[in-house]
C-alpha cells in the first residue's frame, strides 16, 4: 500500500512560512524482509558519489542516497564546491565539476553552504529526508583549537567531504515502511499561486508550483520502481545474504588470537614503540598534564576485494548501530562504528560515549566473566566516569542552563568481538545555538582523545606517527531544518585505490599495562580485518565456482 505524505496545500503553506526546500514523500508498507539481501545491485548503478547509513544493531532507520546535487570538499581552510555540469550533446552521464571555492573554517563554510536551504520538519516522518551527508576528519579539530602541526597527511585525502542529496530512500525498521523522499527548491514565480486554494481549478492550470509538485511525485514513483528492481535483483545475486551466511558456516575463522586475523596488515607503529609511547603518556599523567590519552595505531595492507564487498561482510559479521558506507571517486569509508558523537532532533541533543572494552568470551560463561571483570574494574569505571563528565561539560557549552543529564550510566553493549561500557548524555539546545555550534562544542569526541581534550590532542600529535585523517572524526547527516546525527569514525576502513587503512586506539591511564593497551587496539580492529579476509576468500571462491550454497 502506497500513501502520499505531503499535499500541494502543504507546499503552499510552507511557502507562506518562508521555507524554500519543499519535501515530497510517498510511504510504502513493506512485508517480510525490509532491506535487500545486499546493496550490490544498488552500487551497480555506477554513481561514484553515494552512501548508505544503517543502524545495523537495534536501530530504526536506514538511509540511502545515490546522486548528490552538489558537493563541498576541502583541506584545512580551503574548500571547493562541485556541481553537475549540464548533459552535453553526446549524451554522456553528467559529472560533478568544480564551480567555486570557499575559504574559512570548515564548520563555518559548511554552515554557509547549507544556510540557503530551509525545509519544514514533519513530525510523523523520519528524522532525515534530505540534506547533506558526509564526514569531518579528525584534523578539522585544528580549525577549532590551536594545535601543533608535526604530523603529515600522508594519504593526501580531504579533511572533510559533504554532499547534498535531494533524493533519499529511508527504511523505517520499527514500522516496516519505505519512504521515497524528494526535496524541491522553490522558485520566485511560485508566489502567484500562494493564495490559490481551489485544488480542482489549480489542477487544470499550469501553475509552476503545481508542475513542480507533479514532477516531485513522478520522481518519487520512479524511486519506488528503482527500489523494487534492486530488491528483486538482490534475491537473484550470487552475493546475497544467504550465500554469505552459508559461506561463513562452511569457512569458519576460528582464531582466538586477534593478532592472527591481522597477519596481512602491517603497521609502522611497532609494539615496542607503542609501549614506549604508553609510558610517555603515563609520565605526562604523573606530571599532571592529563588524566587519560587515547593512543592509536594505524595498520594497512593491499586488498584484492572491493570496499562494497567488505561492507557487506561487516553487515553479516559485525552489525553496528552507526555503520555506513561513504563512496567517493578517490576513496571510500567503510564503517561499523558503535558510537554516536552527537544527535540533534529539534532542541533535543544526545550523545552516547563509549569507554571501557573487553574482548568477547569464547563461551557464554567466559563472556559473562569478561562482563563482570569489566563492570567491576575500578580503572575502567573511573575512566568512564571521567569521560562522561567531559561529555557533560562539552554539551553544557551549547545547552539551555540546567538541562544536561545522564539518563543511562555504564551499561554493557556487546558486538561480535568486543563488549563496551556505554552511557547516555542528553541536553536541550540553547535558543541561540545551532548544529554547527554543537559540532564545535563536542568535536572530536572525548572518548577518542582523552581528558582534558586540548592537551591530549597535543600529546597525540607528539606520540602518534601519522595524521589520523578520517579516523576519530565523524560521519553522518545534517538536514535542511537543523537536525543531525553524527557517529564517531572508529571500527572504520579507509580504502584508497587498492590499499585499506584501519586504525584503533586504547585509553591510557596511570595504571595501564602497556602490552594490554597494545592488544586492545588489535581487539578493536579485529572485526574489520576479518571482514577484509572473508571478502577476499569469498571472492576467490566465486571465481573458482565452488559450491557453497
Amino acid at each position: 500500500m502506497t500513501r502520499v505524505c505531503i499535499s500541494l496545500q502543504d507546499w503552499q503553506q510552507w511557502l507562506k512560512q518562508g521555507f524554500n526546500q519543499l519535501p515530497y514523500m510517498i510511504e510504502v508498507s513493506l512485508k517480510g524482509q525490509l532491506l535487500p539481501d545486499s546493496w550490490e545491485s544498488v552500487w551497480n548503478e555506477q554513481y561514484p558519489h553515494s552512501f548508505v547509513l544503517e543502524n545495523g544493531k537495534n536501530g530504526r532507520y536506514t538511509y540511502l542516497g545515490l546522486r548528490p546535487m552538489s558537493l563541498l570538499s576541502g583541506q584545512g581552510n580551503e574548500a571547493v564546491i562541485h556541481e553537475y555540469a549540464p548533459i552535453n550533446a553526446t549524451g554522456q552521464v553528467p559529472q560533478l565539476m568544480p564551480v567555486s571555492k570557499m575559504t574559512g573554517r570548515p564548520l563555518e563554510m559548511l554552515r554557509e553552504w547549507m544556510s540557503a536551504h530551509h525545509a519544514p520538519r514533519v513530525e510523523e516522518l523520519p528524522p532525515f529526508t534530505g540534506g547533506c551527508v558526509g564526514f569531518l576528519g579528525y584534523d578539522v579539530a585544528r580549525s577549532l583549537e590551536k594545535l601543533p602541526q608535526q604530523l603529515q597527511n600522508d594519504l593526501d585525502l580531504p579533511d572533510y567531504v559533504w554532499m547534498k542529496f535531494d533524493h533519499i530512500w529511508v527504511i523505517d525498521h520499527q514500522e516496516g515502511k519505505l519512504y521515497c523522499c524528494v526535496h524541491t527548491a522553490s522558485a520566485a514565480e511560485w508566489s502567484a499561486s500562494l493564495e490559490y486554494t481551489d485544488q480542482n481549478a489549480m489542477a487544470s492550470l499550469s501553475y509552476p508550483i503545481k508542475q513542480a509538485y507533479d514532477q516531485a511525485a513522478h520522481q518519487a514513483e520512479r524511486m519506488l520502481e528503482q527500489w523494487n528492481s534492486w530488491y528483486k535483483a538482490a534475491g537473484e545475486e550470487t552475493h546475497s545474504l544467504h550465500h554469505r551466511q552459508q559461506f561463513l558456516l562452511n569457512h569458519p575463522l576460528s582464531s582466538t588470537d586477534s593478532r592472527e586475523d591481522h597477519h596481512h596488515f602491517t603497521t609502522g607503529f611497532r609494539q615496542e614503540q607503542f609501549e614506549k609511547a604508553v609510558l610517555a603518556v603515563q609520565e605526562y599523567i604523573r606530571q599532571g598534564d592529563v588524566f587519560q590519552v587515547n593512543l592509536s595505531l594505524r595498520s594497512e595492507r593491499k586488498i584484492s576485494t572491493a570496499p562494497e564487498s567488505i561492507y557487506e561482510w561487516l553487515r553479516v559479521t559485525n552489525p553496528s548501530p552507526y555503520m555506513g558506507l561513504l563512496r567517493l571517486p578517490g576513496f571510500q569509508l567503510v564503517s561499523a562504528s558503535p558510537e554516536l558523537l552527537v544527535s540533534v532532533i529539534g532542541d533535543s541533543v544526545s550523545a552516547r560515549p563509549i569507554a571501557g572494552t573487553r574482548r568477547r568470551g569464547m563461551t557464554e560463561q567466559e563472556d559473562q566473566a569478561m562482563e563482570a571483570e569489566l563492570t567491576g574494574n575500578d580503572k575502567e569505571r573511573a575512566e568512564h566516569i571521567m569521560l562522561v563528565d567531559l561529555q557533560r561539560n562539552d554539551l553544557g557549552r551549547i545547552a539551555r542552563y540546567g538541562t544536561v543529564r545522564v539518563p543511562e550510566l555504564m551499561t554493557i553493549e556487546r558486538y561480535s568481538h568486543v563488549m563496551h561500557l556505554v552511557s547516555g548524555v542528553e541536553a536541550e539546545l540553547a535558543a541561540d545555538r545551532d548544529v554547527y555550534d554543537v559540532i564545535a562544542a563536542v568535536f572530536p569526541g572525548g572518548t577518542i582523545t582523552g581528558a582534558p581534550k586540548i592537551r591530549t590532542m597535543e600529546i597525540i600529535e607528539e606520540l602518534e606517527q601519522t595524521r589520523r585523517g578520517a579516523y576519530t572524526g565523524s560521519m553522518g547527516w545534517i538536514d535542511y531544518n537543523g537536525n543531525m546525527e553524527l557517529n564517531i569514525i572508529i571500527r572504520t576502513l579507509t580504502v584508497k585505490e587498492d590499499m585499506a587503512y584501519m586504525q584503533a586506539g586504547a585509553g591510557v591511564v596511570i595504571d595501564s599495562n602497556p602490552y594490554r593497551e597494545y592488544r586492545e587496539c588489535f581487539n578493536k580492529s579485529r572485526a574489520l580485518a576479518r571482514a577484509v579476509l572473508l571478502s577476499e576468500q569469498y571472492d576467490a571462491a566465486l571465481q573458482k565456482r565452488e559450491d557453497y550454497s
